[in-house]
């Protein structure tokens, strides 16, 4: 005849422990096995930038080298999201696309890139200017950006300073540049557009 063991008796506080780290255990499995599970997402936004996809520094040592300095934009234009306008002055912003750098960062180093085919450049915005000799070109927009009938405008002043002197001085206004309304791209390809014809612009003058 077999003896039967009795079974120890748990008391209140024994079984409150128990039950909380059955639940913390069945809990913690489900977070083990929905992490297993998650795959990652992509990231839907996109990053532009502008400027050529490769430029080519000129030799030529018979001009004078400059520096582009910080641009000076209008205040609606800060920060990193590709917008436009609409007839009545309100900004609309394209979803899912943002500038990869400050604007003003990507527009003078975008100036600098066109500059270098045939004009010498020792630097641009941010970096510091660290040739004596050279140029300073200072550059402020009136306009710039894409207009929701289909344009992209951009009107400029421009200065170029030995120091502080006033070396030569001129406002420019771009040609007649489409776009694509809401199409990111072609947005950022008619900016490159205007700058272009900008530094052709500069470069003729310097």
């Amino acid at each position: 005849m077999h003896c039967l063991q009795a079974v120890p008796k748990m008391n209140n506080k024994q079984a409150i422990r128990f039950m909380m780290f059955a639940l913390g255990s069945l809990l913690l499995g489900l977070l083990m096995s929905s992490c297993v599970n998650l795959k990652p997402k992509p990231d839907p936004v996109k990053l532009y930038a502008l400027g050529p996809i490769e430029s080519q520094p000129t030799h030529n040592t018979q001009r004078v080298a400059i520096y582009v300095a910080r641009p000076d934009l209008p205040a609606y234009l800060d920060g990193k999201r590709l917008q436009y306008r609409n007839p009545n002055g309100e900004i609309d912003e394209l979803g899912k696309a943002r500038w990869a750098e400050p604007l003003e960062e990507g527009i003078a180093r975008s100036v600098s890139e066109f500059l270098m085919a045939k004009q010498p450049v020792s630097g641009f915005y941010p970096w510091p200017n660290r040739v004596r000799d050279s140029s300073e070109l200072l550059l402020k927009f009136y306009k710039l950006g894409a207009l929701s009938d289909g344009t992209i405008r951009m009107v400029v002043d421009w200065e170029l300073r030995d120091g502080v002197n006033i070396q030569q001085s001129g406002c420019f206004e771009s040609s007649a540049i489409g776009w694509d309304q809401g199409n990111a791209e072609s947005l950022v390809a008619g900016l490159n557009q205007a700058l272009q014809q900008l530094a052709e612009s500069l470069e003729e003058k310097f």
